[in-house]
């Protein structure tokens, strides 16, 4: 008789903590490998989201401080790292972020990480990588990691413009953080444009017609004192 038992399996303890995409990046135009680089940041701004799962909310902001977030440009297919091309990185401005206390759209309160100055410098579709670390005493331990969701990198010739800010972004920026703020795309402000030049030429047209008939009532008058 077989008295032996199955071994008892123990439950994997869940990661302490988590991130989530909150803001996916869409679209970029291409950065230059010059020295000066002419920043052309993401659009949107990825934003991530950090949680802790013991208490679904972050709640450990005492220790908020030792928290940074480190992104990588990685292959939209098998996610494999892309941080350098010809010798030279694929990315340009801020990759390391600190966390932000921030309050959400729907008014509460939660940890976040954004990124409001980064370019990318190769042209294509790609994804980010980004990995949670925290400092503890001398060392720095790796936490998790997520990933975006694919974009596209587009040639100057081929950018379709950038889009209008989002309602997360505008909130972020009302909240004190700094990041740029669009408020119409690039089809809206050249049709803007356009209305103020057209109306710019109406009142110029307007002002020459005006004082021609002024003109003309002058000479009338001058005419019958004669």
């Amino acid at each position: 008789m077989n008295n032996r038992y199955p071994p008892i399996l123990t439950p994997l303890a869940l990661p302490k903590y988590s991130l989530v995409m909150r803001q996916q990046p869409q679209k970029a135009r291409l950065c230059s490998f010059k020295d000066k680089v002419d920043r052309r940041p993401l659009d949107p701004p990825p934003i991530v989201q950090l949680y802790q799962n013991d208490t679904v909310q972050f709640n450990d902001y005492y220790n908020s401080a030792n928290f940074f977030l480190h992104t990588t440009l990685v292959n939209s297919v098998d996610d494999s790292d892309l941080n350098y091309a010809n010798g030279n990185r694929t990315t340009a401005g801020s990759v390391v972020q600190s966390l932000h206390k921030l309050k959400d759209t729907n008014n509460s309160e939660g940890a976040f990480f954004i990124f409001a100055d980064i370019s990318v410098r190769i042209e294509g579709i790609f994804k980010l990588k980004f990995t949670l670390f925290q400092i503890n005493g001398m060392d720095v331990e790796r936490l998790c990691s997520v990933y975006s969701q694919p974009f596209q990198v587009y040639s100057p010739k081929t950018f379709p413009g950038m889009s209008e800010s989002t309602d997360l972004t505008r909130s972020f920026s009302d909240q004190g953080v700094r990041i740029r703020i669009r408020k119409e795309t690039r089809a809206s402000a050249t049709a803007s444009i356009k209305r103020k030049r057209a109306s710019h030429v109406m009142s110029m047209r307007n002002l020459l017609i005006t004082e021609s008939t002024s003109e003309q009532r002058s000479d009338y008058h001058f005419n019958d004192n004669l």
